[in-house]
């Protein structure tokens, strides 16, 4: 009886540490995510789920999930990159897909728990495919007036994501005729974004496919450590 009783408190003890460390680990979670700014190393790109994809429904739901998180962060990597298309989080209106919303929000959250940074990236636009011969975004002004209206939308949906955890990538793979135009039209989705999140982490690629090539040719904003 008492050898019975002995284990019992020793399993309970057990069970209340393990529940203690990992409400520590979570809490240091929350604090670093607050607290410290958004530093990576290793990542993954996670594509052909919220773009470049005709899965829908179920079929994409289960294609990404909690699992692969969990074996990403167990494989050694500290962020994921999400690529997402406009196509698939918004209607021609600019109303929102919810389950497209739903889905960006659950992978989030699994790296909150698993303690995984995350940049997301505003992929392909209905007016830019960085494969495609016709770009509208570049030659009709009403098109960069909705890409910066997208990112307010998005900074509405992800500012409540702590800084040190969640960064904004501007565009994949810019490809315009002139990298003056890329610079105009990131100084001025950069000073819309300082002024809903003034210390949010942006990504910020050179033009004509983020090629190294262009780096020089590349202007971002002076004085912004972010």
């Amino acid at each position: 009886m008492k050898t019975n009783l002995i284990y019992r408190l020793a399993i309970l003890a057990v069970c209340v540490s393990t529940l203690g460390c990992k409400q520590n680990k979570n809490d240091q979670l929350n604090e670093s995510d607050s607290h410290k700014s958004f530093s990576v190393k290793r990542g993954t790109n996670i594509a052909h789920w919220l773009s470049q994809s005709d899965r829908r429904g179920n079929d994409r739901a289960v294609f990404f999930t909690r699992k692969d998180i969990e074996y990403i962060n167990t494989a050694g990597f500290d962020h994921i990159r999400i690529p997402i298309d406009e196509e698939q989080m918004w209607d021609e209106n600019g109303k929102r897909n919810a389950d497209a919303f739903e889905l960006l929000k659950n992978s989030l959250t699994w790296c909150r728990e698993s303690g995984l940074r995350a940049v997301v990236d505003l992929h392909i636009l209905r007016s830019h495919h960085f494969n495609k011969k016709e770009k509208p975004l570049w030659t009709v002004p009403a098109e960069r007036d909705k890409f910066i209206a997208l990112w307010k939308d998005l900074s509405n949906f992800l500012h409540e994501w702590p800084q040190g955890m969640v960064a904004y990538e501007l565009m994949n793979e810019p490809v315009a005729d002139d990298a003056e135009q890329w610079n105009v039209l990131v100084a001025r989705v950069v000073d819309s974004i300082r002024q809903w999140e003034p210390e949010r982490v942006l990504v910020i690629g050179s033009n004509r496919w983020q090629s190294a090539d262009t780096f020089d040719r590349l202007r971002i904003p002076k004085n912004d450590r972010n």
